[in-house]
């Protein structure tokens, strides 16, 4: 099913690459970090970590949100650090998670996140659902995290992930600007035109990788130099040989959700905006998704910007007051009756690390 919804960008941003373009030059404030940290194994001997915000007298039936980043994000993106914090003020505790290797667990994981790591948020949400058990979950993932997302619902549908638990505890899902086709999002990203997205995404890798280097041998064993100049060069030397794939063309064809989307059983809603120029909205938006899914779509919205003129004056941040109104329809809010300490949560994990 698809839907169009009405968004109004700002007067000065109308057009999808000058709304993607402004994320660089007002990224917003972040709140202040508030959040006790999880680590979650994974079957592998890996952990990642996951970042609870929550008031302290909040009891364990709340509505629990599950946050997913975006690529080269992490916990502390300012447009999830944000939700959260909003969140949170409404009485939802709120797992932010740093995808495999990223943010907080650089330490904690060799393997790079990567856009088929179905199994890892598996893993994550079993960890919620067991925490938890009758809190009503919901999961909301951005671009990459939102192809993962939907690949794991879809897996799951089919019975190819032996996750049960996981898909009788979800209530219901958001993938807002998902590349539902890996091999069309990185063809759009090898177009003359989106070079200054790609070098933006380069630049922050590369960063990314040098550390990784400092720590891993596994990345330190892959050359450093020449910087790739597009997504699928990075692939092809990064993420698919330290994934297990043979190319980077292997990694987009077994990592992509699109196989998958025909399966899902849970209320799920994608938001795609047609101005997108990350992704191609037009593969998402012709998707072959299950009559559980409402694809939602959105003009001149651009990649995850959404900056509109509110009123009185100055820019409004529409995606994030949409995702907050979504959680408060697909999802009973509301404090619980008991008072309860604070739970105190013990993790090695050193928070000076940054997204950076």
């Amino acid at each position: 099913m698809v839907q169009y919804v009405d968004f109004r960008p700002h007067p000065l941003l109308r057009t999808g690459h000058l709304q993607t373009l402004w994320i660089g030059l007002d990224r917003g404030g972040v709140p202040p970090y508030q959040a006790s940290t999880r680590l979650i194994p994974l079957r592998d001997g890996e952990r990642i970590v996951v970042h609870e915000d929550a008031q302290p007298e909040l009891v364990e039936s709340a509505p629990l949100v599950v946050l997913l980043h975006g690529l080269g994000g992490a916990h502390c993106s300012p447009y999830l650090a944000r939700l959260s914090a909003r969140l949170r003020q409404r009485g939802v505790r709120v797992w932010r998670v740093d995808l495999r290797g990223c943010g907080a667990g650089m330490e904690l994981a060799w393997k790079p996140a990567n856009a088929g790591s179905s199994a890892d948020l598996a893993a994550v949400l079993a960890a919620a659902a067991s925490r938890f058990p009758s809190a009503p979950l919901a999961v909301i993932g951005f671009s990459l995290s939102g192809n993962i997302l939907l690949k794991l619902l879809g897996e799951l549908g089919a019975g190819a992930l032996p996750y049960p638990d996981v898909h009788s505890a979800i209530n219901a899902a958001l993938a807002v600007a998902p590349p539902v086709d890996l091999h069309a999002c990185a063809a759009n990203m090898d177009r003359f035109s989106r070079a200054i997205y790609s070098r933006y995404y380069i630049r922050l890798l590369m960063h990314q990788v040098g550390q990784r280097r400092n720590r891993w041998p596994q990345w330190a064993a892959l050359p450093y130099r020449p910087f790739p100049k597009t997504i699928r060069q990075f692939d092809q030397r990064y993420t698919a040989p330290l994934s297990g794939y043979r190319s980077a063309e292997e990694y987009y064809t077994d990592a992509s959700a699109a196989p998958w989307v025909r399966h899902i059983v849970i209320p799920t809603d994608v938001l795609v905006d047609r101005q997108d120029p990350i992704i191609d909205p037009v593969t998402t938006i012709e998707a072959p998704f299950s009559p559980a899914v409402r694809v939602l779509v959105t003009q001149r919205g651009g990649h995850m910007a959404y900056f509109a003129r509110r009123e009185g004056g100055g820019i409004q941040r529409w995606m994030e007051d949409w995702v907050v109104q979504w959680v408060g329809k697909r999802v009973p809010e509301g404090m619980g009756t008991h008072l309860r300490p604070p739970r105190q949560v013990v993790s090695p994990v050193d928070r000076a690390i940054s997204c950076d």
